[in-house]
């Protein structure tokens, strides 16, 4: 490895900058010889740092890859959707109620059959859904014995 000589100029008086002050200390805590060692420290924690940074990213991001298009169809079906389907729920039930019962019975305490049964077979039906994914999901495994 050939050393050449060259001239860095640090501020020494900036606080949170890298400064002489500071390059000194690092020395004088990892045992070196010299500021050259130092700063040549300082450099591979930088290069480590970074290599280690960027792959947490793409770990981040092959995760994310993985789990996303599993997330995916299920949050469409029970999250955007189901805003809907309660809106609509509430006016029918409102309404239903208010055409056949009295005036004084609270629309939100009360729901009529039909509403009920309706909500307990999207419930059903969503939950079905969610089964056959998560065994479609389990069977087309790559490795598997039925490949």
């Amino acid at each position: 490895m050939k050393k050449e000589r060259h001239f860095i100029y640090l501020e020494t008086d900036t606080p949170g900058k890298l400064s002489l002050p500071w390059v000194e200390q690092l020395q004088h805590d990892r045992g070196l010889k010299s500021r050259g060692e130092a700063l040549e420290a300082l450099f591979q924690d930088y290069t480590s740092l970074k290599a280690q940074a960027k792959s947490q990213s793409s770990l981040a991001k092959a995760i994310a890859k993985e789990i996303k298009p599993q997330l995916d169809p299920i949050r469409i079906r029970t999250g955007y959707v189901d805003k809907n389907v309660r809106v609509l729920t509430n006016l029918l039930n409102s309404y239903l109620i208010i055409s056949g019962m009295e005036d004084s019975t609270p629309v939100t305490d009360v729901m009529a059959e039909s509403v009920t049964a309706t909500q307990k077979q999207v419930a059903d039906q969503i939950h079905a859904y969610q089964v056959v994914r998560k065994d479609k999901l389990t069977r087309s495994t790559p490795g598997d014995e039925n490949e």
